[in-house]
């Protein structure tokens, strides 16, 4: 099962701050480039993810670092052709002359990529917030082990006191 620390102090705790984050980030995931909230809040999640993993307050074990890489690994995968489609969509089809067929490829156009709120600028936020995330996940994967190390010490230290008594 994988083991997520939010805050150094307390295992058992969690920051609603890294809550939040980490389940906006996985929601926007699936919602797609079709919604610009969803890769905007994608966006905020994965830097709140990685601010409180680089302040020490967001540690991930091996299993929850496998886990969240492999939804980021597969994102990353079906980026490259995702923006390939998008971008055909982003050019005028020929549609034929009339007014109708011209607002319908005017229309594809716009929502592929005419306005900051089209799914290519949404898949390239999206994008970014996936690499951001994944330093995170980098970052928390070593608080973890440093956290894990520092018990192993402490114990260590507390089995050496109890022996010599």
């Amino acid at each position: 099962m994988a083991d997520i620390v939010w805050d150094k102090k307390s295992s058992t705790e969690s920051s609603p701050a890294a809550g939040t984050a980490g389940n906006d980030f996985l929601a926007g995931l699936t919602e797609g480039p079709g919604s610009h909230e969803a890769a905007q809040k994608m966006k905020t999640a994965g830097n709140t993810l990685k601010t409180l993993a680089q302040n020490g307050s967001f540690a991930v074990n091996e299993e929850g670092f496998h886990a969240y890489m492999e939804a980021c690994d597969f994102f990353l995968k079906g980026f490259d052709p995702m923006h390939y489609s998008l971008g055909l969509l982003a050019q005028n089809a020929k549609m034929g002359g009339s007014e109708y067929a011209n607002k319908v490829a005017k229309f594809n156009t716009t929502v592929a990529d005419g306005r900051p709120d089209s799914m290519l600028p949404n898949l390239q936020i999206m994008y970014e917030a996936v690499q951001v995330a994944r330093d995170a996940m980098d970052i928390a994967r070593k608080n973890y082990r440093e956290t894990e190390s520092a018990h192993t010490v402490s114990f260590q230290e507390l089995n050496k006191k109890l022996d010599n008594q």
